[in-house]
C-alpha cells in the first residue's frame, strides 16, 4: 500500500513539474520594473501640517500623563473618561495647544480632530 502511495505521489509530482515548465515556456512577456518614488510617504492622518504631532502621539502622550497639568488625567482615568465621553478630542487638542505641542489652528482642523477622536474611540473596545 505504501509503495502504491509513493508511486502515485511521484507520478503527480512529475506531471506537475512537466505542466509547469510547459506553461512557463509559453509566456514570453517582458516584465518591466515599476517606477519607485524616492520621496517618503507621509499620510495626511500622520502629519496634517507642519508643527502637528500625530493623533496617535497626542493620545498616547495623554495616556502617559503628559497633559495632567491641563486637567487631562492619564492611564486608566483617561481611558475611563474617553469611554464615558467626559474627555473629548477637543479637550485633548486644547491641552496640547496650551502645552505648546500643537499650533492654535489645530482646534479648527476637523480632519485632525476626527483622527484624534478615532484614537480616543479605540479605548472603548
Amino acid at each position: 500500500m505504501k509503495r502504491y502511495l509513493s508511486i502515485g505521489l511521484a507520478v503527480v509530482a512529475i506531471s506537475l513539474a512537466a505542466n509547469t515548465s510547459v506553461q512557463a515556456r509559453g509566456k514570453t512577456e517582458m516584465l518591466t520594473k515599476p517606477e519607485v518614488s524616492t520621496k517618503p510617504l507621509i499620510l495626511a492622518a500622520d502629519r496634517p501640517s507642519l508643527g502637528y504631532i500625530t493623533p496617535f502621539e497626542l493620545v498616547s502622550g495623554a495616556y502617559q500623563g503628559q497633559y495632567r497639568d491641563h486637567s487631562i488625567p492619564g492611564f486608566g482615568s483617561l481611558v475611563d473618561g474617553a469611554r464615558t465621553g467626559k474627555i473629548t478630542a477637543q479637550d485633548l487638542v486644547r491641552a496640547a495647544i496650551d502645552s505648546k505641542r500643537l499650533p492654535p489652528q489645530a482646534i479648527a482642523d476637523r480632519s485632525y480632530l476626527g483622527n484624534v477622536d478615532l484614537q480616543l474611540k479605540s479605548f472603548r473596545f
